[in-house]
């Protein structure tokens, strides 16, 4: 809900002022403003028109199964919140200095929160592993090298942000693997790209300081 929150008011005030702003610092203006706006403001129009094709289903008298209700739920909350990570990293990539060998407080913040995500993996794994059990292994495995690759990148290295990518282009196929599902593969594609995309735009403008 915060993700939600945040991104709606910051989003409205950079599209509207054309100003991306903390105090009396100014990040953006102009164009570049207002495109971190709409990025922050995109994942808002994918959940209102998931919940408007719901509501038109619902009229028509199609119910929809309680997976694809779970799915759609989890697509809108992972869209948010990934949306927001995006609009952060993009005004990250324009505003921070690459001059200088400090990761920002952008880069520290995802890394301590893809940190959070792969331990919380770990001790959700029983839940989320469904109809392959031999998985669970494999699961471990990824939690284990994400781990890794979080801690080369924080030690500027270039193979922790490479492994880091491969690992996470890895997740739709174990996805499938677990659900059998198309549509969920397909969403966590969508994630998988999200998130190498928010890694992207954060380590771009240090790049030339990973060794």
């Amino acid at each position: 809900m915060i993700y939600l929150i945040v991104s709606l008011v910051a989003g409205l005030f950079f599209l509207v002022s054309g100003k991306v702003k903390y105090g009396k610092t100014l990040y953006l203006e102009g164009t570049k403003a207002r495109i971190a706006g709409l990025i922050l403001l995109a994942p808002l129009g994918l959940m209102l028109s998931l919940f408007a094709i719901i509501f038109i289903l619902t009229i028509f008298g199609i119910n929809i199964s309680e997976s694809s209700s779970k799915l759609i739920d989890d697509l809108a909350s992972t869209s948010v919140r990934n949306g927001f990570m995006i609009g952060l990293a993009y005004i990250n990539y324009y505003s921070v200095s690459r001059e200088t060998k400090e990761r920002g407080g952008c880069l520290t913040y995802w890394l301590a929160y893809a940190i959070f995500v792969s331990i919380s993996l770990v001790w959700f794994l029983p839940q989320l592993i469904s109809y392959a059990k031999g998985l669970k292994n494999v699961f471990i495995g990824i939690v284990v090298f994400q781990l890794i690759f979080i801690v080369g990148i924080w030690l500027w290295k270039k193979w922790g942000i490479w492994g880091y990518a491969v690992v996470t282009l890895i997740s739709p196929v174990t996805s499938y693997l677990n659900t059998a599902s198309v549509l969920q593969a397909f969403v966590s594609l969508v994630i998988s790209l999200s998130t190498i995309l928010i890694l992207y735009l954060l380590v771009k403008p240090k790049w030339q300081f990973f060794e």
